[in-house]
């Protein structure tokens, strides 16, 4: 990625941080509510979740040893 789009993306994530913080708010139902950024941090691990299962889902099940299709 260029720089510009790094900027670009630190600047998005910054605002909206930013704007959870002091943004209009409802009534709090749960206790991580009053944690600025606190769904910005869920959807984060939530994505590197993802990715480490599929990893690791991918190495146990799809991939193949290295001379599988040599056996013929």
């Amino acid at each position: 990625m260029t720089r510009a789009r790094w900027i670009a993306l630190g600047l998005v994530a910054v605002l909206s941080v930013l704007a959870q913080a002091f943004g209009p708010h409802p009534p709090y139902a749960r206790w991580w509510d009053l944690v600025p950024g606190s769904y910005a941090l869920f959807g984060f691990l939530g994505c590197v979740a993802i990715v480490v299962v599929s990893k690791r889902l991918g190495k146990a099940v799809l991939q193949r040893p290295e001379g599988y299709y040599d056996d013929a």
